[in-house]
């Protein structure tokens, strides 16, 4: 019995303490300065955060006990709201990367022909990263003691949002690991997963604001809010409740929804960290099933055997149309093949299908009289709509971006076009042509959403309505500006970095981070200026179109105080973007004058150290 036991415990040490992988990775890369910059970075967004929240607060300044204690509340609740939403971006990163990684420098099948068993390569692979994503909360610790100093936050509320956070974490990078298995890292693994948890979490967040969703037993917020009953399953509305925005019912009132269901409607936000670990493992132990899986690149398969059989004409002689080129060869490249992230486009088209069958499913409920979905709700679905497609958007764009110049010298094509007479300014100019013309078919998908519903209110609507005119115009013409500016920074990244997998990395972290910081200082100062948030609010992306689809947020939803403004919203609405757009296109064309200007230096600073 005694040797047995010693056996299991030397499996144990060398599955997760011992394991190699964990070894080689946690010591070699604590020891970079890229790490270390990324714990400053975060802990300086937080502190940022903190800091925006706490000036900010006009509750702090009065010097009572009882509002010190409501601003430190507010301050650790959007404290807490940065923090989860970095973890659901630095865990898929993390740990996507470990595998990605691994592919590129062709150190994987090294990896699979040593002794390591497919638990160590996949609890290595997963545990190792997953280190650095908790020594980052637990380096934020401090920060959201400090909140404890002024009360109205409680230790238990710091530990549900610090476990809350974790539990994310552990589930988007045992998700990661488990898609770059079966995916064997592949170039758009990535990107995949980002779009696939943006999506998720807008999506469901936006459900679970809707009314249909909402608990009965559970009580009303002070904003009029009650528990969703998809609280257990959405990290930030599971926050919400970690955060008493909103209560749940007690266990008592939920009785009759029987077990385990009752538990999940009277306590959200334990449910979703037991169901997060527990998909955690699952996921963690479907992995381990393809670390050595037969078919992982390219080879021969039943099913590929089978569709090679059902379609004979992909194996014999191929002809297509002549295609018509633009004036600009490297445009039109971009366009029409290389810009094609997501499976030739399929992703793409579902996207575009999505978005028109959303509009289409909105204008009908709205048009419906009697349904209780009256103009406001129609502007809250709608914004939310928008959002979501233009967040979709902004994603593509930068992660397209972040491979048109990484894909070029991972292929060696990059040498052969600079053979060509065709200067830096035109390569360039080409590649960022060619990227946002890519993203207009996607672009005109939230611009006729709302065009829609301003031709109905033109046509059938006395009042204020849910969308005008001009609103089509300045979504159509800030979206272009917001999606060329992420092209740049796609392509800036791209053109530094040699590998595909970090200039994804690297261009999509820095895109979102911009706009979580962005967005949390702007919407303040929107908000706080009424009217006058309106020509402020079209600087940044998600406060352009909450702002230009629901007006009403400046008025804290007062429907009668936006119709005797309105007039004046829209005039600001209007001088705000055409303003918005002059200074995008000025930090656009200076990003451009730098990718030309440093071009060649880049390029010849890569190849001598290549």
């Amino acid at each position: 019995m005694q040797a047995l036991l010693t056996k299991l415990g030397l499996w144990l040490w060398h599955l997760v303490p011992a394991n190699p992988i964990v070894l080689r990775v946690v010591y070699g890369s604590s020891c970079r300065t890229r790490h270390l910059w990324l714990r400053f970075a975060y802990l300086a967004v937080l502190l940022i955060v903190v800091l925006v929240a706490l000036t900010s607060n006009v509750q702090m300044r009065t010097g009572t006990l009882a509002d010190l204690a409501k601003g430190a509340s507010t301050t650790f609740k959007w404290a807490s709201i940065t923090q989860l939403a970095l973890m659901c971006f630095l865990a898929p990163m993390f740990a996507a990367g470990a595998i990605t990684q691994e592919r590129d420098a062709q150190t994987f099948n090294i990896l699979l022909s040593t002794p390591l068993s497919n638990a160590q390569i996949v609890l290595g692979s997963l545990t190792s990263r997953l280190y650095f994503v908790f020594m980052l909360l637990v380096a934020g610790l401090p920060i959201f003691f400090i909140t404890m100093v002024y009360g109205g936050v409680t230790a238990n509320q710091i530990i549900e949002s610090f476990a809350i956070a974790a539990g994310t974490a552990a589930l988007t990078g045992s998700l990661a690991i488990a898609i770059s298995m079966i995916r064997v890292g592949t170039r758009r693994t990535i990107f995949s997963f980002y779009l696939m948890i943006g999506v998720y979490l807008l999506a469901v967040y936006a459900l679970g604001r809707w009314t249909g969703t909402w608990l009965e037993e559970a009580p009303l917020s002070i904003d009029n809010r009650r528990l969703s009953w998809l609280a257990p399953y959405h990290p930030f509305l599971a926050l919400e409740v970690a955060l008493n925005v909103i209560s749940p019912p007690e266990l008592g009132q939920v009785a009759g929804a029987g077990w385990p269901l009752k538990y999940f409607h009277a306590y959200p936000q334990v449910v979703y960290v037991v169901l997060t670990l527990a998909f955690s493992v699952v996921l963690t132990v479907l992995a381990m099933f393809f670390v050595r899986r037969a078919a992982k690149e390219g080879e021969t398969t039943l099913l590929t055997a089978l569709l090679a059989r059902l379609n004979p004409r992909s194996t014999g002689e191929r002809r297509r149309k002549p295609r018509h080129v633009w004036h600009n060869p490297v445009a039109w490249r971009e366009a029409a093949t290389r810009a094609t992230a997501m499976n030739r486009g399929i992703g793409r088209y579902v996207l575009l299908c999505g978005g028109v069958v959303a509009a289409v499913v909105l204008l009908v409920k709205y048009a419906t009289a009697g349904n209780g979905f009256d103009t406001p709700d129609a502007r809250l679905w709608l914004s939310g709509l928008v959002m979501i497609e233009f967040g979709v958007i902004l994603v593509v764009g930068t992660n397209t971006a972040a491979t048109a110049m990484t894909k070029e010298k991972e292929s060696n094509t990059l040498d052969l076009l600079l053979t060509t007479p065709l200067t830096s300014k035109y390569i360039v100019w080409g590649k960022l042509r060619g990227l946002v013309s890519f993203m207009m078919p996607m672009i005109a998908v939230p611009v006729i959403s709302v065009l829609v519903f301003a031709v109905y209110d033109l046509l059938a609507t006395e009042g204020v309505g849910v969308a005008h005119l001009e609103s089509v115009l300045e979504l159509a013409v800030l979206m272009v500006g917001f999606a060329a500016f992420a092209c740049m920074l796609g392509l800036q990244v791209s053109l530094r970095s040699k590998q595909t997998v970090r200039a994804v990395m690297v261009s999509l972290g820095t895109l979102i981070v911009i706009v979580i910081v962005v967005t949390a200082v702007w919407w303040n100062i929107t908000t706080a200026l009424e009217e006058g948030g309106a020509f402020a609010a079209p600087f940044t992306p998600l406060t352009a179109i909450a702002v230009i689809c629901n007006p009403a947020i400046l008025f804290e939803g007062n429907e009668k105080e936006l119709a005797g403004r309105i007039g004046m919203v829209r005039g600001l609405t209007l001088l705000g973007s055409a303003l918005s757009v002059g200074f995008i296109s000025l930090v656009v064309g200076s990003m451009y004058k730098s990718m030309v200007r440093n071009f060649d230096m880049t390029l010849r600073k890569q190849t001598a150290t290549a």
